[in-house]
């Protein structure tokens, strides 16, 4: 796992390679490289930093060219089936890097061949020096990022926000539609960010840059699972057995230590039990914040550990702990997560870091299995006889404001008839008329444009609207937030995360299964966990979710008050954005605890702690502070 970037600019343009390493060298501690070059009257930069996992040797050092001199690559993940890719490619390797796989088989297949057949988690900048074009590359679920930027007369490109600027020197201010679609959907999905001109590229794309003509392309390479399963559920858990089993084997290859990070629930009992089904007893992490806390998941964590053999450490956090680091996971993110999560996370990736290189997630199973509440309400919806009926009952029980915040959003979504717009609402932080409060617009900032893009791309294949939903999500909210914060946060302290159950062959065949395998009315990931009772008890697979969340809610009101109180009532009123009395109003209702705002209240804080870091205090619309910070 690596740190990428580069440019293409007129040759007269300055640039500065070396702030683009060091901004990027935590990503990459083992070894770094720029290649620089003119073609087609344009200055190519490609720059990298290495954290070695496969082939450690300088063999594996990049920028890599491949042998015939065609292709020039910077590559950032892991390719789980590049030994099966090297059987039919020439010989004559350096080493056994993917690093070099990939190169050879861009120079023999091609670009659009090659990732038809790539397995991995990776983003790459690859130059055809033949063509005189630079391609961008992002995996099939966004495991790993990678941002751009148009330039007057070019584009830069990096793993990271703060190596773009770093390159660039340029800062440019806040997206205020991305704003309005973060306050809505609480992330702001690919290409856009809440910074004006700099994109993120979509899980499954790739984009393609034109030296001479300067014409940017930005394809989708990914296709919708078509085919549908046509087994007995006792069949699928077998095949889920052995399919997810050869997955974990395969994200098993690594010249260096391996851990698993261990919640309390089962998607990572799983995966720690495949793992010592392979031959590797591998070592579980987990993190909490003492018994007297309902999200602390130590003890859980420690049972599953204790019925697989495995050996277990635990990490501890207290309110002072998060408050100490808090600056450093704001500016390690870039972007405001709206999951308390990553916050506990921050502990954990570096008490791991102590012994690992490597760890294995169980994250990735709620989309394609069904694990959220969400699902759920989309089923029901199905069940019932009438749209006016599911008015009724939406209308009714959305009037119980003491309801799960989660519950009341399913809820309110329940009766709208436009599968985007249920969607939405599903997935609402603010509605619009709190964000009408809130900002003076009640505008959803096109996230309605963002979901409808791929329920675009998933219409024909026959599912029912909550399978599509949850194909949307693995697409959207599942690379742009979720598996965004644990890029950042591992690679601040260069530990490369693997999630295997996002593997390529395992996510076909769970969205080819019908949706009946997947979740019914009460039930959740059902396959899944008939298959994990071939190794846990009951007890532990039955387990409710809980994945690190800290106890924001209570600590807020009492050990964090002050802080949070601050970055609500004074920095994010400072930026000119936000409605003081508004935000004043949320919060005394959130210490009193008239309403479930938790989410809400900490997707302000993280969101006017981002403000505070990046802007620095410059006002409207300004992220000047950002390079400094990074």
């Amino acid at each position: 796992m690596c740190g990428i970037f580069g440019a293409v600019t007129n040759p007269a343009v300055p640039l500065d390679p070396q702030a683009g390493l060091a901004a990027l060298r935590h990503r990459g501690p083992d070894s770094e490289g720029v290649a620089t070059e003119e073609l087609r009257g344009r200055q190519v930069l490609l720059g990298h930093t290495r954290l070695a996992i496969l082939d450690l040797s300088p063999a594996g050092h990049q920028p890599m060219a491949s042998r015939d001199g065609h292709w020039l690559l910077s590559y950032n993940g892991e390719a789980y089936n590049h030994l099966a890719l090297r059987q039919d490619l020439a010989g004559g390797f350096r080493g056994h890097s993917d690093t070099e796989t990939l190169a050879e088989s861009l120079a023999a297949r091609g670009l659009e061949a090659s990732l038809s057949r790539l397995d991995g988690m990776f983003a790459f900048a690859a130059l055809d020096r033949k063509e005189g074009k630079l391609h961008l590359v992002r995996d099939a679920f966004g495991i790993k990022p990678v941002y751009y930027m148009r330039l007057p007369q070019g584009i830069a490109f990096a793993s990271e926000v703060r190596a773009l600027l770093a390159l660039t020197g340029i800062s440019p201010p806040v997206d205020e539609d991305a704003l309005q679609c973060f306050l809505t959907l609480r992330f702001v999905p690919s290409p856009r960010t809440l910074w004006q001109g700099i994109h993120r590229l979509p899980a499954g794309h790739r984009l393609e840059y034109d030296l001479v003509s300067g014409e940017l392309a930005l394809a989708r390479y990914v296709e919708p699972v078509a085919e549908r399963y046509a087994g007995s559920r006792e069949d699928a858990i077998e095949r889920y057995h052995d399919i997810l089993g050869e997955a974990v084997e395969r994200q098993l290859l690594s010249d260096v230590p391996v851990g698993v990070l261990l919640s309390g629930g089962i998607d990572s009992a799983l995966v720690a039990a495949l793992a010592k089904e392979k031959g590797h007893r591998l070592p579980c992490y987990t993190v909490g914040f003492g018994a007297g806390h309902k999200e602390c998941e130590i003890e859980d964590a420690r049972e599953t550990a204790g019925a697989l053999g495995l050996p277990f450490v635990a990490v501890n956090v207290a309110p002072e702990d998060l408050m100490a680091t808090l600056d450093q996971v704001i500016d390690s993110l870039e972007e405001p997560i709206v999951s308390t999560s990553a916050l506990a996370i921050w502990h954990l990736i570096g008490r791991m870091r102590q012994d690992v290189t490597v760890a294995l997630s169980g994250q990735g199973s709620d989309e394609p299995w069904g694990g959220y509440t969400r699902y759920q309400n989309e089923v029901l919806r199905r069940l019932l006889p009438s749209p006016a009926v599911a008015g009724w009952v939406g209308r009714a029980m959305a009037g119980y404001g003491k309801l799960p915040e989660a519950v009341q959003r399913a809820l309110r979504s329940l009766p709208i008839e436009s599968p985007a717009e249920r969607f939405r609402e599903a997935y609402a932080l603010f509605t619009g008329s709190q964000r009408q409060a809130l900002t003076g617009r009640a505008d959803d900032g096109q996230a309605l444009g963002d979901i409808g893009y791929w329920l675009d791309w998933s219409r024909g294949t026959g599912r029912e609207p909550v399978e599509t939903m949850m194909s949307v999500d693995a697409r959207t909210c599942l690379p742009d937030d979720w598996l965004l914060y644990t890029d950042k946060i591992s690679m601040a302290y260069a530990l490369e995360v693997r999630v295997p159950i996002l593997d390529l062959e395992v996510v076909r065949f769970v969205e080819s299964l019908p949706r009946a395998f997947r979740l019914a009315p009460g039930r959740r990931k059902i396959v899944h966990k008939m298959m994990a009772r071939r190794f846990l008890s009951p007890a532990i697979v039955n387990r409710k979710k809980k994945g690190f969340p800290i106890p924001f809610g209570a600590w807020s009101r009492d050990a964090l008050r002050s802080r949070v109180e601050g970055i609500l009532l004074e920095t994010l009123p400072r930026t000119g954005l936000f409605n003081r009395v508004t935000i004043e109003t949320l919060w005394r209702r959130h210490l009193a605890q008239e309403q479930p705002l938790d989410r809400q209240i900490y997707a302000l804080f993280i969101l006017g702690s981002w403000f505070e870091r990046f802007q620095a205090g410059k006002g409207r619309g300004s992220t000047a502070g950002l390079a400094s910070a990074a």
